[in-house]
């Protein structure tokens, strides 16, 4: 079963959660220390999310994003389902265990990725109620 029936009512979520938690005066200063670009690639639907950790971003963000971004240079690719990440979002997936398994595929500086695992956690509550905000309840997975 697929989450999201297009790429633009992931995009749409994303977007909301990435505000966030790049905002977020806990998680995203630790996010911000990283000082990692990222590029997740999802399949099912096709789509592809930069993270920018290098520096400030806008708005008083710990960091910027951009969806869609298939050319701006990443440290770190990872290629993943949509619905792994959603599940993962949610704390429902294990990253160290997906990469060993092959739902995530890795390139570049996955250490410096995987080191972020930690300070997302708390992300889990915020993306549950970004989903519950836009009306997504649907989403949600108990």
């Amino acid at each position: 079963m697929a989450y999201f029936d297009s790429i633009d009512t992931m995009y749409s979520v994303y977007e909301e959660f990435l505000k966030r938690v790049l905002s977020d005066p806990s998680v995203g200063p630790k996010l911000g220390k990283a000082k990692v670009k990222i590029r997740f690639n999802y399949t099912d639907p096709e789509g592809s999310v930069f993270l920018d950790l290098t520096g400030p971003g806008p708005e008083g963000m710990h960091g910027s994003y951009r969806l869609g971004d298939t050319e701006s240079p990443a440290d770190v690719t990872m290629t993943q389902s949509a619905d792994f990440s959603h599940r993962f979002r949610q704390g429902k997936e294990n990253a160290v265990t997906a990469l060993a398994t092959g739902k995530i595929k890795a390139s570049g500086a996955v250490q410096k990725a995987m080191g972020l695992v930690t300070a997302i956690r708390p992300t889990f509550r915020m993306y549950k109620a970004v989903l519950k905000e836009m009306g997504r309840e649907d989403l949600i997975i108990e």
